[in-house]
């Protein structure tokens, strides 16, 4: 999920009056309850808009009726969470968390993970994948950078999103051209993504040999256990925790801690701040290293 630029539509004038403030604290609860995500009464004209269109599509006429679908149905539930869920992201976002990657976390890994050479990031709230894609794009630019191979080494980036909607989206790896941020040198684009000719043409899609660097796997930051046999050295969450309140962003946390090899790196998005955690040490803008065990 990432934080959005768009303007609603308006809703048409029948189902505002149909959802009244008790209907949306019902809904407002169920959706906490599914996915940490916390809807104010001031978000009441986006659910509108969002859940209008669920409404439309199965031929409900009103809210509560579509309350009483969704509650009990695990399917639809997942069709609500991909409609209120929103999904802004671009290439290179927040750029400097890029460099940060490249210049510093990357070659530490390549020096500290020369004996076993096995390196795991996790991009949480992937939305529609480019970010995990720019994460391994920036991968492959550090071992040309220092000279390493990468053969041999085990590196694997998992992302992941609450949204099955945007996860069909990178899991295609498929983009405008617009969507190229014009700090990518045409060197790079040539590098890491072909180019569409006939119906494709304007667009771009990622090559194999970045999107075998990426599993796209359905997750829910709220799951009380996260499943993770390995530690994660990275975990990017940028601009997902800014919908969650005080409980889920320290069981969110919580998690990262505990999935996070010893000195490993969390980035949170340029409006998000670590939340009381002193598990952790500021080393860069909105990017924090785990304190080792035994220095708190």
């Amino acid at each position: 999920m990432r934080d959005g630029c768009f303007t609603e539509s308006l809703p048409d004038e029948k189902f505002l009056d149909a959802l009244g403030d008790e209907v949306f604290f019902l809904f407002s609860n169920l959706i906490y309850r599914i996915s940490g995500i916390r809807l104010g009464i001031q978000k009441k004209g986006l659910l509108i808009s969002r859940l209008t269109r669920r409404l439309k599509a199965l031929g409900i006429g009103g809210f509560y009726d579509y309350y009483q679908t969704v509650r009990d149905d695990a399917v639809e539930q997942t069709e609500m969470i991909n409609c209120i869920s929103t999904n802004t992201t671009k290439f290179f976002r927040e750029n400097h968390h890029f460099v940060y990657l490249g210049d510093v976390i990357i070659p530490e890994l390549l020096r500290m993970k020369s004996a076993d050479k096995v390196i795991r990031i996790w991009s949480a709230g992937c939305s529609t994948g480019e970010e995990p894609y720019s994460i391994a794009m920036t991968l492959q630019a550090a071992f040309a950078k220092t000279g390493i191979k990468p053969e041999g080494w085990d590196i694997k980036i998992l992302a992941t999103d609450i949204s099955t909607r945007v996860l069909g989206t990178a899991q295609s790896g498929v983009y405008e051209c617009g969507q190229l941020p014009d700090s990518v040198q045409a060197e790079d684009i040539r590098k890491y993504f072909l180019k569409g000719d006939k119906w494709n043409e304007g667009k771009v899609k990622v090559k194999d040999a970045v999107k075998g660097m990426i599993r796209f796997s359905r997750f829910n930051l709220k799951s009380r256990i996260y499943p993770f046999k390995k530690k994660f050295d990275v975990i990017f969450c940028r601009n997902v925790m800014i919908y969650f309140d005080e409980d889920m962003k320290r069981h969110v946390l919580s998690g990262f801690h505990y999935h996070l090899s010893d000195n490993g790196y969390v980035f949170l998005g340029h409006s998000e701040t670590m939340f009381k955690m002193d598990q952790f040490i500021p080393v860069h803008i909105t990017v924090y290293k785990k304190r080792a065990e035994g220095h708190w």
